[in-house]
C-alpha cells in the first residue's frame, strides 16, 4: 500500500511512524517546511521529505492531510491535479466543515476518494492511537489502516465529509475552554499553596460520566445563574488578588450575568430539564441573531 502524508508536524510525524512500522506500507512524506523532529526522523529513518505535491504522488494509494486547516484548499488543489482516479484523500485537518465539503466535491470529480477524520484526542499523549471519529463513505482500505494503527475509531452513521469537524470544534469549545481555564486558575492555586488541596476536591468530577455533567450544568444553569454569577465574580477577585488576570474567568462571570438578565425578562426554561433549557438557550440565541441581523428595507 503506497500512502503519503502531507504535513510533518507531530499529527504527520506520529503517523510516519506508526505506519513504517507496518510492512504494509510504503511510506512518503511532503512537506514544505518540516519542523526539527520530521528531519531528525527522516534521516533516521530513511524516508525523504518532498519539499512539494507533484507528479511524484500520482501512484499513491491513500493521502493523509496532515496540515492547517487554513491550507486545505492549496493542498486540495495539488492533490486532485496529480492524484491518479481510485486514490483516496485522509482529511485529518481542522478545516472548517465547509471548506472540507468542498475538498471532498473537488475530490469527487475527479475520481478520487474522500474521508473526513477528526481527532478526538491528545496526540501529545496518544500519537497515533488518540481516538478518531470517521465521517464519510465507508473504505476497507482506510478503515485497515486506522486499525493497523491502533486508532480507536468511531463511525458516524449516514455522514459525509464536514460532519466530523463539525462534531470535533464543538467538543474544541468545551475542552479549549477547560485548557484555557486551567492556565488561568492552576498557576493561582500554585501561588496560594493549595494545587493539590484543588486536585483533590476536583475529584468528584470523577464520579459520573463527564456528559452527565455537562447535562446536569445546563439543565440547572438558568435557575442558579444569580448565585453561580456571585460565586464567579469572588473567584475572578481571588484570581486577581494573587496576581493572575482573571480575563478568562471574567468573560464567564458575564455570561452568567446575560442568563440571570435573560431569565428575569422571559420567566426562564419551561422547566428544570436539559431539554427545557437547551429549548429555552436556542430561542436567546435566535433573538440574538435577529437583533443583529440587518433588516431588509421596504421600497
Amino acid at each position: 500500500m503506497k500512502t503519503t502524508i502531507i504535513g510533518s508536524g507531530q499529527v504527520g510525524l506520529c503517523w510516519a511512524e506508526a505506519l513504517t512500522a507496518n510492512s504494509a506500507h510504503t511510506v512518503s512524506l511532503s512537506d514544505p517546511q518540516p519542523p526539527a523532529a520530521a528531519v531528525s526522523w527522516s534521516q533516521s529513518s530513511g524516508t525523504a521529505i518532498r519539499p512539494e505535491i507533484s507528479e511524484w504522488i500520482a501512484d499513491q494509494d491513500l493521502v493523509l492531510v496532515c496540515v492547517p486547516g487554513s491550507v486545505l484548499p492549496l493542498v486540495t488543489d495539488s492533490l486532485v491535479r496529480h492524484l491518479n482516479p481510485g486514490a483516496t484523500i485522509v482529511d485529518m485537518t481542522t478545516a472548517a466543515a465547509q471548506a472540507k465539503r468542498e475538498s471532498a466535491a473537488r475530490a469527487d470529480a475527479a475520481g478520487i476518494g474522500y474521508i473526513d477524520i477528526a481527532i478526538t484526542g491528545a496526540v501529545a499523549l496518544s500519537g497515533a492511537r488518540t481516538p478518531l471519529l470517521y465521517a464519510g463513505t465507508p473504505n476497507n482500505v482506510v478503515e485497515g489502516l486506522l486499525r493497523a494503527a491502533g486508532a480507536p475509531v468511531r463511525f458516524l452513521p449516514d455522514s459525509a465529509p464536514g460532519d466530523a469537524v463539525t462534531v470535533k470544534l464543538l467538543r474544541s469549545v468545551i475542552m479549549k475552554g477547560l485548557e484555557a481555564l486551567a492556565i488561568e486558575a492552576l498557576p493561582a492555586a500554585r501561588a496560594y499553596g493549595v494545587l493539590d488541596q484543588l486536585y483533590a476536591v476536583l475529584g468528584d468530577v470523577d464520579q459520573a460520566p463527564f456528559t452527565d455533567l455537562l447535562k446536569s450544568m445546563v439543565a440547572t444553569h438558568p435557575v442558579h445563574a444569580v448565585r453561580r454569577h456571585a460565586e464567579v465574580l469572588e473567584a475572578a477577585a481571588q484570581l486577581d488578588r494573587a496576581g493572575y488576570p482573571s480575563e478568562l474567568t471574567g468573560h464567564v462571570a458575564g455570561k452568567y450575568a446575560a442568563t440571570a438578565q435573560n431569565r428575569a425578562s422571559t420567566g426562564g426554561p419551561d422547566g428544570p430539564t436539559f431539554e427545557a433549557s437547551l429549548d429555552w438557550l436556542d430561542t436567546l440565541a435566535l433573538q440574538a441573531t435577529s437583533a443583529t441581523t440587518p433588516q431588509e428595507v421596504s421600497a
